[in-house]
């Protein structure tokens, strides 16, 4: 019958044929979580200094992200990890939400999926709160504070000290100029592959005289022995070269602060040269390889600011709603610039690392009919007490740095 073919069809559907272990097969739809945890879309649910090393040398051998890689695990979507490459689909990111929705916990995710991807002298990130944070331990009024411990982040500012804004916005600025002046006509990735070509290329060496009181002009001095000394020019042209540009991401939670500051604010005054200084990373900052991923909620000022006009990425979140049966905050959707919407729940990093009885497995039997439906996610019980899964991720990210003596970028302030 009909329905019998149908339901021996949905049964036969998540098979594959038998093939070499290497051939990837399309991957099954799944419902979305009602919560994602982002070490586990990460792959890192152990986060470890090895397993971190292992990506950073597997973006260092990638081709297509010369000068840094810029890859940010979102969060669970339907057919596993969503994911954004700002080099690739950006340069820019917005996170949009009304109050509530998870907008600085997916900013918080975002830093951590950075860093996991790169290293710490490839990528620099500099965080910007917006509004004042507050001093409260549980990482609910911190903002972007908890994520100070990633060696990644080399600049924290929060927007009341009018100062230290100042400060900021001219450095910002600064650094913009010298990337300008250093990369000249050329774009970042063209900067770059003509940096790694040039480090491949062996110049000519002009044939060296045996004769005594002769004049060397070759890179190699080649006396009648048979040693081969370097000669110091060689050294010192080498030590002239222009040094390794690294990426630049801003993070900036609650952008609509510095666009429309409180009255009384004390950063007031100073905002809007920060404002300026993040709309030129908005305009100029995709040649340069600086990368701007902010955060607003529904303000008709902040829409038609440049950071968010340039923004080629955009995170809808939605609403929260209370029940027991209702998703995280995080629930929401990720638009493309040519049109793809991608529905995602974004992951949480500051949540407390899962107990050890959801990571036993568990058999339970399985019909033939039931094959074809989507599979189920189990859910994650948290610890309510140990560190999060940031302050873990960022222990083994410092152990990571250190073991590959890798050089932190400099700080803005």
């Amino acid at each position: 019958s009909a329905a019998g073919a149908e339901r021996f069809a949905r049964a036969l559907a998540p098979l594959r044929p038998d093939g070499p272990a290497g051939e990837r097969h399309t991957r099954v739809s799944a419902p979305l979580p009602q919560s994602a945890r982002l070490l586990d879309e990460l792959g890192l649910a152990r986060a470890t200094p090895a397993s971190l090393m292992a990506r950073w040398a597997d973006a260092a051998d990638d081709t297509g992200s010369l000068g840094g890689r810029v890859t940010a695990v979102l969060g669970a979507g339907t057919r596993g990890p969503v994911v954004a490459d700002l080099a690739a689909d950006g340069p820019h990111l917005l996170v949009e939400g009304p109050a509530g929705s998870g907008r600085t916990e997916t900013l918080r995710a975002v830093v951590a999926s950075l860093a996991a991807a790169e290293r710490p002298d490839r990528l620099g990130l500099v965080l910007v709160d917006g509004r004042g944070t507050g001093t409260a331990g549980d990482g609910t009024a911190d903002g972007l504070g908890v994520c100070t411990d990633v060696p990644h982040v080399t600049t924290h500012l929060t927007a009341n000290e009018p100062v230290r804004m100042r400060e900021f916005a001219q450095s910002l600025t600064a650094e913009l100029k010298r990337r300008a002046e250093l990369l000249g006509r050329s774009d970042f990735t063209e900067w770059h592959t003509g940096r790694a070509l040039a480090d491949r290329m062996v110049s000519q060496r002009t044939r060296t005289s045996p004769v005594p009181g002769a004049e060397h002009n070759g890179d190699l001095d080649a006396p009648p022995s048979t040693t081969i000394r370097l000669r110091p020019g060689a050294a010192r042209r080498a030590a002239d070269a222009a040094p390794p540009l690294p990426r630049l991401v801003v993070v900036v939670d609650d952008l609509d602060a510095l666009v429309s500051p409180a009255l009384g604010s004390p950063g007031r005054p100073a905002a809007g040269s920060v404002l300026r200084a993040l709309e030129a990373v908005a305009r100029d900052g995709h040649r340069l390889g600086v990368h701007l991923v902010a955060a607003t909620g529904p303000c008709p000022r902040t829409a038609a600011t440049e950071p968010v006009r340039q923004a080629t990425l955009r995170v809808s979140l939605d609403a929260p709603v209370a029940g027991p049966d209702q998703p995280a905050p995080g629930r929401g959707r990720l638009g493309r610039a040519d049109g793809r919407v991608t529905s995602l729940q974004t992951g949480r990093v500051t949540g407390r690392i899962p107990r050890t009885a959801t990571l036993r497995p568990t058999v339970v039997p399985l019909e033939w009919h039931r094959m074809g439906d989507p599979p189920a996610r189990r859910p994650v019980r948290e610890l309510g007490n140990g560190p999060t899964d940031l302050a873990l991720l960022a222990s083994a990210l410092e152990r990571a740095a250190r073991e590959v003596a890798a050089t932190h970028v400099p700080s803005l302030l």
